[in-house]
């Protein structure tokens, strides 16, 4: 293979905080520009938590960008690049020895490729840990937080109402062509299912219209670009999947709860 290997426990990044406990590694680390991250592969399976800025990765083979609060869950073998398109970014990793991986292939459905984790309460489990990284919990509340998070993940995989690949493939469709001008009816048509079937079920698993997830993702790549770079609004809006400023300022607002311009004075 090409590029590093990295073992249990190893992330690129300027480790902030760090423990160990039985079976887990954790750490949260902030990705500088400065830090070169090649291609890579993880031995272990492991957690990554998004804890400020975007992240971008390449493990499905093409890039997607997500911002905080984001949980991924990568299975052993994961190879990518991963990256933060902007200045920095922080993120918890937790990794996870071979025993509880094991565990993770007996107990659910086998994992071949990322998932993102959608579960408010994974979310919250993984964010309680992060805090409790930094402050004084003992090995065993650690221990019993990561196993919580494993048993959530597994029984997400377990579910039956599981999102099915015909609708997973949708939504990462919507995810990669969100700046496009898109109708339902194409992509519907392209994972063979009728237009209505396919907004009933994304809302049903999803818990929001496909219109909806494409004006998210287009807000979550508004921010980046305000974050990070000094184009004018209305270029970002049109770089973003926007008609135009104004219908970009609309969807920012309603989202971030906070105008575009005022988000870029708190990011200055």
């Amino acid at each position: 293979m090409d590029g590093a290997v990295l073992h249990h426990g190893e992330f690129y990044g300027i480790r902030d905080a760090a423990r160990a406990t039985r079976g887990y590694s954790l750490s949260i680390k902030t990705a500088h520009e400065a830090i070169s991250v090649e291609r890579h592969m993880h031995e272990d399976a492991h957690f990554v938590l998004l804890l400020d800025g975007h992240y971008l990765s390449s493990a499905r083979g093409a890039g997607h960008l997500y911002a905080e609060p984001a949980l991924i869950y990568n299975p052993a073998g994961t190879t990518h690049r991963d990256t933060f398109p902007e200045r920095s970014g922080r993120f918890l990793g937790i990794s996870l020895a071979d025993d509880c991986i094991a565990e993770v292939a007996a107990l659910g459905p086998t994992v071949e490729q990322p998932e993102r984790i959608w579960d408010p309460a994974a979310l919250a489990l993984a964010n309680q840990i992060a805090g409790e990284i930094v402050g004084e919990p003992s090995d065993f509340t650690l221990e019993c937080r990561c196993l919580e998070l494993v048993s959530t993940l597994i029984r997400n995989l377990r579910d039956e109402r599981r999102p099915p690949c015909w609708l997973r493939t949708a939504r990462e469709q919507l995810h990669d062509r969100a700046y496009e001008q898109l109708t339902v009816g194409e992509i519907a048509g392209a994972t063979g299912v009728h237009p209505v079937h396919l907004a009933r079920a994304f809302r049903r698993f999803y818990g929001c219209s496909p219109g909806d997830y494409v004006r998210r993702i287009r807000v979550e790549r508004a921010a980046l670009l305000i974050r990070s770079t000094p184009a004018p609004l209305a270029q970002v809006a049109q770089a973003s999947g926007f008609v135009d400023q104004s219908h970009m300022t609309r969807a920012f607002t309603r989202n971030m709860r906070i105008t575009p311009g005022a988000y870029r004075q708190r990011h200055a």
